[in-house]
């Protein structure tokens, strides 16, 4: 097996500012044209996505990464995003970087999944799945409130 693609240099730069200093750089996705890494430090923890720039779309992702900075600081300038929230985008030889802060929490695919075994329609679980929903559909709420939909809802 080959080594994890390595993050973008410039953005571990910026961010071990922001995280002050790298602890840990984990790899989370490598998929659709582009990559996500974790970036910790013991100041803090960041996401970091940025464009494969060896995949087939390398130009168009990066166009993406764009459009997804502009999507944020719309949502932040609405009120629906905390101001905190966007570390920094930038650009980097193979493309676009963009860096948020990390939220601690599973993905809704991974926190539904007891919902969708056989143990799952059992009294004990419905309040936890209860309080799941709850909160993914307030946190949807608030864009929905400021007119933002989000295409994989």
């Amino acid at each position: 097996m080959g080594q994890a693609p390595a993050p973008p240099s410039e953005a571990v730069a910026l961010l071990t500012g922001h995280t002050g200093g790298t602890t840990a750089i984990q790899l989370l996705s490598d998929r659709r044209g582009s990559r996500a890494w974790k970036i910790q430090g013991p100041k803090g923890t960041d996401a970091l996505k940025a464009n494969n720039p060896d995949g087939d779309d390398a130009r168009g992702k990066a166009a993406e990464m764009a459009q997804e900075d502009d999507h944020l600081l719309r949502l932040t300038a609405a009120g629906a995003l905390s101001p905190d929230y966007r570390v920094s985008p930038g650009s980097w030889e193979g493309g676009r970087w963009l860096a948020v802060n990390w939220v601690d929490g599973a993905p809704l695919w991974r926190a539904l999944a007891l919902a969708r075994g056989p143990e799952g329609d059992r009294a004990a679980v419905r309040p936890w799945l209860t309080g799941i929903a709850r909160t993914w559909t307030e946190h949807l709420a608030r864009l929905h409130a400021v007119g933002w939909a989000h295409a994989d809802v």
